[in-house]
């Protein structure tokens, strides 16, 4: 099982090192503000986590909420413009989704490149589209970034493999496709319209499953992963999860109890790419606090 707490552990303490280190020769102390922008109830909990994850390696956080209906679309982007102005904040995350509160394509605009701690911003996303960039030392989005770290971690191989992505958002699908065929796999983004998917994945090396569609809430057109749809040895990465409205349950892109045996490599619903995630996140807002240094 591919467990994150091995590797962001090291991420972490590396951090911590770099945090300590920047107060110490330049006086910087690295601040990372949150905007909780949509009204989704686990954004929240995210936040939160990453106020944690931020006093545990010494790094300032502050959330600012604009939420509520009393924040309309240009209160959002004229806060966005104030921490770009903010010689303290080194860091910003917009947590998604923002559920229509604020264009995506404004927000992500006017957001400074150089304090894009999701790396989202056009400027940011055009630097990983032309391979201009280095995993452990680039601005990239967190997600993909963590997931590409804990395969290298665990020397899954992924040159030459054949690689089935489903989902192909921006925040996930799409920068992973590019960072793993930077790593030289053959990658496929699928999606709802794709054909034929359950033959992609049966030949797939590796399949990462990042719809975030659980049948229980969308029908015919969700999707689980199950064994009955890959082949022995292959390597999955579980992605994608909502909570159930109704429930409150958390419903997860991969069935991982009738995966186990038949995966060389799998990472847990719970403590693989979300722990990821969140180590990624401390990691770039100190790459962000370092460009201040030198600003």
């Amino acid at each position: 099982m591919m467990t994150a707490a091995p590797l962001a552990a090291k991420i972490k303490q590396s951090v911590s090192e770099d945090v300590a280190q920047l107060k110490r020769d330049s006086g910087i102390s690295p601040k990372l503000v949150a905007f909780l922008i949509g009204t989704d109830p686990v954004s929240r909990t995210y936040v939160d986590l990453k106020k944690t994850d931020c006093a545990e390696v010494g790094i300032l956080s502050e959330v600012r909420d604009v939420s509520s209906s009393t924040y309309s679309s240009a209160d959002v982007i004229a806060a966005i413009k104030d921490v770009n102005g903010d010689s303290g904040v080194h860091a910003v995350i917009p947590q998604m989704p923002f559920n229509g509160k604020v264009s995506e394509e404004e927000l992500f605009s006017t957001l400074s490149p150089d304090k894009d701690a999701d790396g989202l911003t056009p400027f940011r996303l055009g630097k990983l589209v032309r391979s201009e960039y280095s995993l452990e030392n680039s601005l990239l989005p967190c997600t993909p970034k963590g997931i590409a770290l804990l395969c290298k971690y665990y020397n899954v191989p992924i040159e030459g493999s054949d690689v089935v992505i489903v989902g192909r958002s921006t925040l996930v699908g799409e920068p992973l496709r590019k960072l793993l065929q930077d790593m030289n796999a053959t990658v496929t983004c699928c999606h709802t319209r794709t054909n034929n998917l359950s033959e992609r994945l049966k030949t797939a090396d590796v399949i990462v499953a990042a719809s975030g569609r659980p049948p229980e809430m969308f029908g015919e057109s969700g999707f689980r992963l199950k064994s009955s749809m890959v082949k022995e040895g292959c390597a999955v990465i579980s992605v994608g999860v909502r909570r159930d409205p109704s429930s409150g349950k958390m419903l997860f892109d991969v069935e991982i109890s009738s995966l186990k045996g038949k995966c060389a490599y799998l990472t847990p619903n719970t403590g693989g790419v979300g722990v990821m995630t969140r180590a990624c996140l401390l990691q770039n807002t100190v790459i962000a606090a370092k460009f201040s240094r030198n600003s």
